[in-house]
């Protein structure tokens, strides 16, 4: 099987946790490819995106792919990937972005289907996830359309059928694009079809009818040997962050105009921590951290006694997991720390309608 010259392409990380960002670079790096950037924010790739396509001679492309977040704060993963497929500053919008999503963000992933992603990687991820996701994107590129309210990747593999997939589409209807097209009369087609040459496989070395490679099991390894020697620097990270999440529990009763805020914050970091536990080996910090996430995204302004006593059993059962080390499923003790939540759960929630 040929090998892909990954060493040849470049990759822009837009992740604003600044732990995962240097997990997910140094990850592809292991993995061969050639240049990896990092932003911490949508906002900052599109001034990356545009700095470099103004360096760069014209019609060279920026960056071969983009791996973004999708939850980030104000330019989040959706306005990054609606700038790239619709904005006329866009330096390319046929760009290949895949989207990291956690475990509960169906309706993020619906909204950026719809906006164009050209795939998904969930949270928690692996070596192996990143890597297979990224050769499928390179070898098997789907081509693009464009119909009413849609430009992006042909989303005709989907499980359902959908307004934009455009399969009533009649074919005298239907105007294909190639490179050397010069796509007249453009307006009198409601679907176009752009199937363009395959530029990254092209970089990469892959020829049209190869089939979509493997990395070799010992660079696999390395990369998934890279996330894991790093959940030492994890559980100490996620230590300050957990003290954090504390305090902003704390001052809720006290604080009670700020109440909206601090849940805000206290969300996202759960929304963080449900996607990173499992990296590193901390299945119980996913679950539990889900479980926060979710009694805390419910838009409250005020909250009880028996919430904030909610919230803060769970911000002591994290901070048990990491302060204990307790990895994997936690044997005894795990199950321990998880029947004392679900009785925090039961004895609180009751109250408060939140479960």
């Amino acid at each position: 099987m040929t090998q892909p010259k990954l060493d040849l392409l470049s990759v822009l990380v837009v992740e604003d946790s600044s732990f995962i960002r240097t997990v997910l670079t140094a990850t592809l790096r292991t993995i061969g490819i050639g240049r990896v950037e990092g932003v911490a924010s949508g906002a900052d790739a599109i001034r990356w995106l545009e700095e470099r396509r103004a360096a760069l001679p014209p019609g060279t492309a920026p960056v071969d792919l983009i791996l973004s977040d999708l939850v980030m704060p104000e330019v989040n993963g959706l306005m990054l990937l609606r700038w790239i497929r619709y904005s006329p500053k866009s330096p390319d919008k046929f760009l290949p972005v895949l989207m990291l999503s956690g475990a509960a963000d169906r309706h993020y992933v619906e909204q950026a289907r719809d906006l164009g992603a050209t795939d998904f990687i969930a949270k928690p991820f692996s070596a192996q996830t990143i890597a297979s996701r990224l050769l499928f994107a390179i070898a098997r590129p789907r081509r693009f359309v464009l119909a009413k309210g849609y430009f992006g990747p042909d989303r005709r593999r989907a499980d359902k059928p959908v307004a934009m997939d455009c399969r009533m589409t009649a074919p005298s209807e239907i105007l294909m694009v190639h490179s050397a097209s010069k796509a007249r009369g453009i307006d009198r087609f409601p679907v176009i079809y752009f199937d363009l040459p395959n530029r990254l496989g092209a970089k990469a070395g892959l020829a049209p009818r190869d089939p979509v490679p493997t990395l070799p099991p010992e660079i696999l390894a390395a990369a998934e040997e890279e996330i894991l020697n790093r959940a030492g620097d994890y559980a100490v990270w996620i230590g300050a962050e957990v003290d954090e999440m504390g305090r902003r529990v704390e001052r809720l009763p006290r604080e009670p105009d700020a109440v909206a805020g601090l849940l805000a914050q206290v969300n996202r970091s759960a929304h963080e921590m449900r996607g990173q536990g499992g990296i590193f080996g901390y299945p119980l910090i996913t679950h539990i951290a889900k479980s926060l996430y979710e009694a805390t995204r419910s838009g409250l302004t005020t909250v009880t006694a028996n919430e904030h006593l909610l919230f803060k059993a769970h911000v002591d059962a994290i901070r048990a997991v990491m302060t204990g080390r307790v990895s994997g499923d936690g044997g005894a003790t795990g199950q321990q720390l998880l029947a004392s939540l679900e009785v925090a759960k039961r004895k609180y929630a009751k109250a408060t309608g939140v479960g």
